[in-house]
């Protein structure tokens, strides 16, 4: 059940992302003020960094470009989920239709599974 619950969270944001690339695109460019969106990335930028230099043995000038790439990744994801929750509550599932949402989430969740496995066993 932990597992599903995890899958099951993973597509929801999956498919969260996917309507906030849609808010972002046609509605509202920064739905999380700017300010706060460079605050994610430099919060992420040291963890990550310090992560990629510490855990991962990555030498000096990879373990920042690790990190800021890998800090930009969270950023957008983070940006874009709270996107397509304010997509979502704002006009509800009516973009893609009930038959249509439940195929995305599907394909999420079976995407979500291949994640899982694979980052259970790389990291």
């Amino acid at each position: 059940m932990k597992v599903l619950g995890i899958v099951v969270g993973m597509a929801t944001v999956m498919v969260s992302v996917a309507y906030g690339i849609t808010y972002i695109l046609e509605i509202h460019p920064y739905p999380v003020p700017l300010h706060y969106i460079f605050f994610i990335f430099a919060i992420g930028f040291v963890v990550f960094s310090v992560y990629f230099e510490k855990e991962r043995g990555a030498i000096y000038p990879w373990s920042l470009m690790g990190g800021a790439i890998v800090s930009a990744i969270v950023s957008f994801i983070l940006t874009a989920t709270i996107g397509g929750l304010i997509y979502i509550s704002e006009k509800g599932f009516t973009v893609l239709g009930t038959d249509s949402w439940f195929y995305a989430l599907s394909i999420c969740i079976v995407l979500s599974m291949i994640l899982y496995n694979l980052a259970k066993n790389k990291l």
